[in-house]
């Protein structure tokens, strides 16, 4: 898998995750405060940081192939527009409660 293709399934998952065609399931961590990992239904890991209950950003996504692309990346060139847009993701407040279960 190139790191385009990891973007393009990893924006996929977010966005399957939002029609509500995957589940996530609370597999680590507390949503209060630090990395809050999920599992979804198709196979994905989530790292999610919380930030005192309010989702500050995407951390880590690992596919079910468990290959690795670091979104945020320590070099300037290893950067992408894909992976700034999956740093930028913030799901609606809706979301954040139904489905990723944030308080607020």
């Amino acid at each position: 898998m190139t790191r385009d293709e990891f973007f393009e399934a990893a924006w996929s998952e977010l966005q399957r995750i939002a029609a509500g065609e995957v589940t996530l399931e609370l597999t680590a961590g507390d949503i209060l405060a630090g990395n809050v990992e999920y599992q979804t239904s198709s196979g994905w890991k989530i790292v999610v940081f919380s930030d005192g209950d309010v989702w500050d950003y995407i951390r880590v996504m690992t596919p079910p192939t468990q290959e690795h692309f670091e979104i945020w990346p320590e070099q300037l060139e290893d950067d992408s527009e894909g992976f700034k847009r999956i740093r930028a993701y913030h799901p609606s407040a809706e979301q954040l409660k139904k489905v990723w279960g944030f308080l607020s």
